[in-house]
């Protein structure tokens, strides 16, 4: 069972990003290389309406994984596999939409 089980509003967007190191030569040749033998993929969630009991229980998530120090496992809606991540970013933001009620957004990155 997956440690973050909070069901994103919207479909998950996906990202795959590969690393391929670029040498320029003077006499204008190339040479590419790739560090990585495979993709890491990037997730996006939004979570859009939320009570703020909710909110709180996502962001006690994020805290309690201090940002983007700690990786956890996550399972995709869209493939139903679960991925080992980690939080993009080292801070979490919110909006409140109306009373008791926000949005927030959250981005995961693949980690090995």
């Amino acid at each position: 069972m997956s440690d973050f089980n909070y069901s994103a509003d919207r479909v998950v967007e996906e990202e795959i990003t590969y690393k391929t190191l670029i040498t320029e030569f003077e006499n204008g040749y190339e040479q590419r290389r790739k560090k990585w033998d495979s993709p890491l993929r990037q997730f996006k969630l939004q979570f859009k309406t939320r009570t703020q009991s909710e909110l709180e229980d996502i962001r006690d998530f994020f805290t309690g994984k201090y940002g983007a120090y700690t990786s956890f496992t996550w399972t995709n809606p869209n493939d139903s596999e679960e991925y080992t991540v980690r939080f993009k970013e080292d801070s979490f933001g919110f909006r409140r939409v109306a009373y008791q009620i926000y949005d927030c957004e959250v981005i995961f990155i693949e980690v090995r």
